[in-house]
């Protein structure tokens, strides 16, 4: 903390702040419960009985889906990394001991709970400290990340509420500065091609647009904060008073000259 600096609130993002990757852990449960019933059901489908390849083929495609799914949409790799890891780690138990193809189904259910404490863990890891003088945004797991903003960087600030986030009154707190940290891009496209059968070759048109929407790694933000508008309020509060500090400063240093004018006079007069 920096000389004088007082902390005016301290925050953590709210337990359904992550739904993204707790609903990853629901999924992994789910896959587990349901395992050897969708083997039994696509066995069915095919007509053919069910190997260990087949199964595991099976059980991969399932584990991956939510995770790549999390992953395009919310722009982060941790949910495929974790679920290649469950497979990796189910296949080399299946293929090199004798850990039974029944265990997959329990294996996936118990990664799916271990998950929900790992989440957990990444959501305490993150803390956003609003005081007198700044705005400090961390995230301590597996690496660190820290942002800091002066109030008189900030240029605009932007409340994000989802759905989950209106029922239960939280959301994400942006605040904007001129370099245009904690803004990212949509990008929507279009591609039109066309083989060229003699040379070989395929010529491709493509075209596309951005738009700037606000969007920044949790660490970067006021990612999931209750009562986001209290915060963002408080923001302005703190914004407002930083706009006044110089003035005041000017105030006390004018005042403090006028004193040691008058004391030289009284002492001429004397």
């Amino acid at each position: 903390m920096l000389e004088g600096e007082e902390i005016v609130m301290e925050l953590r993002p709210h337990p359904l702040a992550f739904v993204r990757f707790l609903s990853i852990c629901a999924y992994f449960m789910a896959v587990g419960a349901s395992f050897n019933y969708v083997l039994a059901e696509v066995s069915k489908a095919l007509g053919i009985p069910i190997t260990t390849i087949t199964g595991l083929m099976v059980w991969w495609a399932l584990i991956l889906i939510a995770p790549l799914i999390v992953g395009l949409f919310h722009i982060t790799f941790w949910p495929l990394v974790c679920a290649s890891c469950l497979g990796a780690l189910g296949t080399a138990l299946l293929l090199t001991t004798d850990f039974p193809f029944s265990a997959l189904a329990p294996l996936t259910v118990v990664s799916g709970i271990i998950g929900l404490f790992l989440v957990e863990l990444y959501r305490r890891g993150h803390k956003y400290y609003i005081t007198n003088q700044r705005i400090i945004m961390t995230k301590k797991f597996v690496f660190r990340d820290e942002r800091i903003v002066h109030y008189d960087h900030i240029v605009d600030i932007i409340v994000q509420k989802g759905l989950l986030g209106r029922i239960f009154n939280f959301g994400t707190v942006v605040p904007l500065t001129a370099s245009g940290l904690g803004l990212g891009q949509d990008i929507a496209g279009v591609a039109v091609g066309k083989q060229v059968k003699r040379l070989g070759l395929e010529v491709a048109v493509a075209g596309a647009r951005t738009v700037a929407v606000p969007r920044g790694r949790t660490g970067l933000e006021l990612f999931g904060v209750p009562r986001p508008e209290d915060v963002r309020d408080k923001i302005e509060e703190m914004r407002a008073l930083w706009k006044e500090t110089p003035y005041l400063m000017r105030i006390a240093r004018d005042t403090e000259e006028m004193r040691k004018l008058l004391r030289q006079l009284r002492g001429h007069l004397k």
